[in-house]
């Protein structure tokens, strides 16, 4: 069997490996302000979905590839083995293993390999950070809720008191008018 043309070779190293997550609109999404804690939990859940799909796009990738490397090994190993044959060469298992191993196009394909594992663990990284944020997102909005409640308990008693001063002063009004 010949070897493969410089085409070939060529197409074999193009590996294209998509990058799902996009580092710095992450840090955009993954960040939120105090003042709007209510719009932060709304879209919580729909950030959530689209970095989890994206996880899950990212995996499928690594996955495809690893069936790539599998088929690539195998027809290297095969081409490999018949060249030898071809020739008249002894052939052992571990030495074809060897070469299989340092074959450029099967190290083509660990290195995208190797790449889009890197992607994947970036887009678990971010479902991670999301499920961080609704955790913190939770923990604020309690926050929130008891400062509300204890306004509200301040605005009661101010109430209150300005009641009682107002009822205060009219009752001494109508004394010293009666006293009068």
């Amino acid at each position: 069997m010949s070897d493969d043309t410089e085409a070939e070779k060529k197409a074999h190293n193009k590996i294209t490996v998509r990058n799902y997550v996009d580092s710095a609109q992450l840090k955009k999404d993954v960040g939120y302000t105090l003042v709007d804690i209510s719009g932060a939990q709304a879209e919580q859940a729909q950030l959530f979905v689209h970095y989890g799909t994206l996880h899950a796009k990212a995996a499928r990738q690594v996955d495809n590839i690893k069936l790539l490397l599998e088929n690539t090994e195998a027809a290297v190993y095969r081409v490999l083995r018949d060249k030898m044959v071809a020739a008249g060469e002894k052939i052992t298992e571990a030495l074809l293993d060897k070469m299989v191993t340092r074959h450029e196009r099967v190290t083509g394909v660990k290195k995208a390999l190797n790449e889009a594992k890197q992607i994947e663990a970036v887009a678990k990284i971010a479902v991670e950070g999301f499920r961080h944020r609704k955790d913190m997102l939770v923990q604020h909005g309690a926050t929130e809720r008891e400062e509300m409640k204890g306004e509200l308990v301040t605005k009661l008693r101010n109430s209150r008191e300005e009641d009682i001063n107002s009822l205060k002063e009219s009752y001494l009004k109508r004394a010293q008018q009666n006293a009068a």
